[in-house]
Parts: C-alpha cells; sequence; structure tokens
C-alpha cells in the first residue's frame, strides 16, 4: 500500500525511470481548473474502497458515452490490477503510457513494447511479473508489519493516518479529447 503523497507518487515514477514529470495535489477542484496547470498528463482519485462497489454502480444508458471503436480502443493502455495493494502503479502506468509526449524511461517503455497487443489482463500480469515496477512500488510502500500491527484489535494511536478502511486509487486520462477511468479493479 502507498501513502497518498504526490512527494512519494512522483519520486516512484523517478524511480521507474520517468523524467520531467512531477505530481501535484489538488485539493479543491472547484477552485482550479485541472488542465490550467499545463501540462496536465491526467488525475488520480483516490476513493474509499466498498466491497460491493461494482455492484451497486450507475448503470449509464447514455450510448454516447462509450467508445466503442475497437482501433481506438486498442491505441489506450488499460491493464488490470491482478497483484493486490498495487493500484498506485497501476493508477501511474496508465497515465504515462497512454502520454507518447513524456520521456517513460527504458522500464516504461520496455513494458509498454512487450505488452503491446496483449489484452487487459496479460497486461496487468506484466506489470505485476515486472521486477523494476515492483522494486520502485515496494521502496515506497508501507511495510508490512506496520499495516498488520496497526489493523489488528489495538486502539488506534493519536495522530494515526491508518482508519481500518481500504481506499483505492483510479486515474483519469484525457485521450482523444475524451475522458477515460481506468480503474485496474474494473
Amino acid at each position: 500500500e502507498l501513502e497518498s503523497d504526490p512527494g512519494l507518487f512522483t519520486l516512484l515514477m523517478e524511480d521507474m525511470g520517468v523524467q520531467g514529470v512531477q505530481v501535484e495535489e489538488i485539493y479543491d477542484l472547484g477552485s482550479v481548473p485541472l488542465v490550467q496547470k499545463k501540462p496536465c498528463y491526467g488525475a488520480i482519485f483516490l476513493f474509499k474502497w466498498v466491497e460491493d462497489r461494482r455492484s451497486r454502480r450507475k448503470i449509464v444508458e447514455e450510448e454516447s458515452l462509450y467508445v466503442k471503436d475497437e482501433e481506438e480502443i486498442n491505441k489506450i493502455f488499460f491493464a488490470q490490477q491482478i497483484v493486490p495493494n498495487s493500484c498506485a502503479t497501476h493508477a501511474l502506468v496508465s497515465i504515462l503510457l497512454n502520454c507518447p509526449q513524456v520521456n517513460i524511461g527504458d522500464t516504461l517503455r520496455n513494458l509498454k513494447n512487450h505488452v503491446a497487443g496483449m489484452n487487459p489482463e496479460n497486461k496487468g500480469l506484466a506489470i505485476g511479473n515486472s521486477a523494476q515496477l515492483a522494486y520502485a512500488h515496494n521502496s515506497h510502500a508501507v511495510p508490512r508489519a506496520r499495516r498488520r500491527f496497526e489493523r489488528s484489535n489495538a486502539p488506534s494511536l493519536p495522530g494515526s493516518r491508518y482508519t481500518g478502511e481500504a481506499f483505492h486509487f483510479v486515474s483519469y486520462v484525457p485521450i482523444n479529447n475524451r475522458l477515460f477511468e481506468l480503474d485496474g479493479l474494473r
């Protein structure tokens, strides 16, 4: 698990080999439009995880909201999240591999070339099997022993950020004048 911290996300990207990109935190979407700070490659939102979230999703009848052109869909990088607690890395990778203008470095470039033409599940497996991405992610993750202690029935420590609730990172990426939600658990 990774903390929701823009500095940590920036370090994670640097450890992946990405150059010239920085993550910034926005506290109020109403005060500063996302795209006002150029360039804006995407957004990552942190949602409280609800186990039955998928079954309670709104059914949208607006057919115009969905992209059906298979050629356009295949140009988008999307991977299913296979490895538990890797949603932060998935959210970053989903944005970065959909931005051809970003210098993604050798690790992500090799991954992108390797998974070209694969389905989302196999792309997720490739991310999960990438030693470089696992090392970068684990370098910034909350240690397992600390998570076990915090999740035990012991009372919360004052000032502790852990609430006993699970959270999930989801990325939103502008591609061809459309905003795509890229959620590895959907």
